[in-house]
């Protein structure tokens, strides 16, 4: 035991020391913020886009300029429910201004929307925040409009059918920017309404020159579908115009769990901790694959620089496997550890409350009921990758060797990768249940089912499972580690692995 203790305290302080390590832990939470913050960023620059409408039906234009009206009133009202939250005491607004509140607390609510609109949009909710901010608290900045409905030009208006598609071009390209205004240089789209537009087989057409407008033509579309519906039940209802406009409604649905709390950080703190098994399940492939292919790496440089025969001299061979995999399971944790630490120095520059939330998240997360068994498949995993790559790194010659084998290992350990999507829409399914009982794959696998509550026979049968998988791929990478890790030749065939793996 003391020497597999001696092994093992090698195997972390080599890893740890190593310039690698360091990149590697600074490489993943940069990663992780700009994943983050560089969409927010890229959309909050991007540029308006201008883009016109030609209706030659009559009624829709003002119909497709209220939906774009409403969809940057609803964009506001989301912006400015997270300023006030993380900006403004909250609690002291809501004795003062109770409807406000709770129009900020559900910006997705059509009621909130209706009633933001009606009254007057950003300003007068921010004249009445504005006793309530933090002193350090920045201005407010709305979104801006994503696109701009410009007055259709003469000659788009003029175009007969034959030459439309042709003046449309020119202005998507620019050729004819002197038709617009100065701030514009070209369309970003046009929007034609045929004259037979809702009476017959005529459709309306989107012409872009860009990819970029997709959000533009779900709202046109949804536009015009609510403007053929209100059609139809004006022609059923011809002396009913108020009945027909009734129909111009949307629902609110309002979904909350029971269970959880009605406090808003302490329910952030539950979701935390539901979800926090799936985050690491992603964690453990990333830490795996980065720490496994580095004990690969040394197993092979230990063998071209005869190190290993050093070792052997000091050690048996399975203490020698059973060092170097506690000491990647260390590794693996001070890397996660080292990563919880920055998101919490990360929390710090956030303000008061993203700590708050953060330390609830974490009271919580100590405290739930299946923090053992989440260990349970966290070491599991690992050490079957850690095994997997030992296995590879002892049959390897060299490097070349290594990525031969290294290929087909890899996907195979990415698979489960591939399942997730599946998984997670179905985690009680059949399919889910039935590949969460793939040797290789159980503690990842249900790592990524656990927060859907699987029967407790389920976790218990698949823990014990996984903690005997684990057993038998030690003893077997054991058998392989002993026959080959002194040898210098190719890597053997598979038939060949198999039959040294059971000791024949």
């Amino acid at each position: 035991m003391n020497r597999t203790y001696l092994i093992a305290r090698q195997e972390f302080i080599k890893y740890i020391t190593r310039r690698g390590f360091f990149i590697s832990l600074l490489v993943f939470p940069l990663w992780i913020v700009l994943a983050v913050f560089v969409p927010r960023w890229m959309a909050g620059t991007l540029p308006e886009r201008a883009f016109t409408i030609v209706d030659r039906a009559g009624g829709y234009e003002a119909v497709l300029r209220e939906t774009l009206d409403r969809n940057l009133a609803r964009r506001q009202l989301q912006a400015l429910s997270d300023y006030a939250y993380a900006q403004a005491d909250m609690k002291a607004f809501k004795r003062v201004h109770p409807d406000l509140t709770a129009m900020l607390f559900k910006p997705d609510s059509e009621t909130s929307l209706k009633q933001f609109r009606a009254g007057g949009g950003v300003k007068p909710v921010l004249a009445a925040l504005a006793p309530y901010r933090k002193p350090a608290a920045p201005p407010f900045t709305a979104p801006p409009p994503r696109f701009v409905a410009v007055a259709a030009p003469a000659p788009l208006r003029e175009a007969s059918p034959a030459t439309f598609d042709a003046v449309a071009g020119d202005y998507l390209n620019g050729d004819r920017h002197q038709d617009l205004a100065p701030r514009w240089h070209k369309l970003s789209a046009i929007v034609l309404i045929p004259k037979d537009f809702g009476a017959g087989s005529a459709t309306a057409r989107f012409l872009s020159s860009s990819n970029g407008n997709a959000d533009l033509v779900d709202s046109l579309q949804q536009a015009l579908t609510s403007a053929l519906r209100l059609q139809a039940a004006r022609k059923l209802v011809p002396n009913d115009t108020a009945g027909a406009e009734s129909l111009d409604v949307s629902a609110d649905v309002e979904t909350n769990d029971p269970t959880r709390s009605s406090d808003k950080r302490q329910a952030m703190a539950q979701t935390v901790a539901d979800y926090l098994p799936v985050a690491l399940a992603f964690l453990l492939f990333i830490v795996s694959m980065m720490n496994a292919s580095v004990l690969l790496q040394g197993v092979i440089e230990e063998k071209s620089t005869r190190m290993i025969e050093v070792l052997l001299s000091c050690a048996a061979p399975r203490q020698i496997l059973i060092g170097k995999l506690v000491g990647v399971i260390a590794v693996s944790l001070v890397t996660i550890l080292a990563w919880g630490l920055m998101l919490l120095m990360l929390a710090l520059f956030a303000g008061h409350d993203a700590i708050a939330m953060v330390t609830s998240a974490i009271s919580a997360v100590l405290g739930v009921s299946l923090l053992p068994l989440i260990l349970v498949y966290f070491l599991c995993q690992i050490l079957i990758y850690g095994a997997i790559f030992l296995a590879i790194g002892s049959m390897a010659a060299s490097l070349a060797d290594a990525q031969a084998l290294l290929g087909p290992a890899m996907l195979f350990l990415i698979l489960p990768n591939l399942l997730i999507g599946g998984i997670l829409q179905d985690p009680s399914g059949d399919v889910a249940r039935y590949v969460s009982w793939i040797p290789i794959y159980t503690p990842f696998l249900m790592l990524v089912r656990l927060p859907s509550h699987p029967p407790a026979i389920e976790l218990a049968a698949t823990a014990v499972f996984s903690v005997a998988t684990t057993a038998a791929m030690i003893w077997m990478v054991g058998r392989i580690f002993e026959r080959n890790v002194l040898t210098t030749e190719r890597p053997p065939t598979f038939g060949a692995l198999l039959r040294r793996a059971v000791g024949r």
